[in-house]
């Protein structure tokens, strides 16, 4: 059921609907003031969600950029978190097609590749609802297939596929890891910006976090003048991102998963 509404709670932590409401208030509205006052709030709103100073300035506020691990430096463990590392194509079944955060495959294997960890644990199942959202992509049985084929040998690719949300990824990997939770520091693996989320979920399942970003969204060169002022549909994804981060770790703190 949590994981039901969480999917639902998406709809009313999107910036678009933020934007919509106010529009569709000033419908109701008769008297013209208060209808400009209504339109003028969906604008401010729509130009800060889809500005990408704003947007970069959050961004660099909130994602955790981790330094390398240095040669010489080894783990036995590093936990892959998926969602939207492949994506399903019903055109071409067959063919394994990577998603936009597949960086963080990538990651793992330039980490599994230089020695820094010597066994991967993809974590994350099917996310689909009957009736809401389908999810068709099998990632954490794809993801293993696409390291194989790159060359890390399947003795070394392990997969839980059975949690829907950081918390389940947490919770699932304790019970395969648990022989190694007391004594051994994992590489957690996932987005810059989910992070924050990420540690403090497999910290209260007592995991000795070693943090290791991908998928880093910020910017730390200056942007240009042009980006004061024009709209960008990508920020406004990506304040999506931000305002769901920063909602799940208040919600997960009141459940208790945190």
């Amino acid at each position: 059921m949590f994981f039901i509404l969480s999917k639902i709670l998406d709809i009313l932590l999107s910036p678009t609907v933020w934007i919509l409401i106010p529009l569709a208030i000033a419908l109701m509205l008769k008297k013209v003031k208060q209808i400009k006052i209504a339109v003028l709030c969906s604008i401010f709103i729509l130009f800060l969600m889809t500005n990408a100073i704003i947007c970069n300035y959050f961004l660099q506020r909130w994602e955790i950029d981790t330094p390398d691990i240095g040669n010489g430096k080894s783990y036995t463990w590093g936990i892959l978190l998926t969602g939207g590392m492949i994506k399903y194509s019903d055109t071409h079944p067959e063919r394994i097609s990577t998603g936009e955060v597949a960086d963080r495959m990538i990651q793992t294997f330039h980490l599994y590749q230089q020695g820094a960890i010597k066994k991967i644990l993809i974590t994350g199942g099917e996310t689909s609802i009957p009736h809401l959202m389908t999810d068709k992509s099998n990632e954490s049985v794809n993801v293993k297939r696409l390291l194989i084929k790159m060359g890390v040998p399947a003795r070394d690719i392990f997969v839980e596929n059975k949690a829907r949300n950081t918390y389940e990824n947490a919770l699932y990997s304790s019970q395969m890891l648990k022989k190694y939770i007391e004594k051994d520091t994992v590489v957690l693996i996932t987005s810059a910006m989910h992070l924050r989320r990420s540690i403090l979920c497999f910290e209260k399942q007592g995991f000795k976090v070693r943090p290791y970003a991908a998928d880093i969204l910020k910017k730390e060169t200056p942007l240009s003048l042009l980006s004061y002022f024009k709209p960008s549909e990508k920020s406004l994804q990506l304040n999506f991102q931000l305002v769901r981060e920063v909602a799940g770790i208040v919600v997960y703190k009141i459940k208790g998963y945190i």
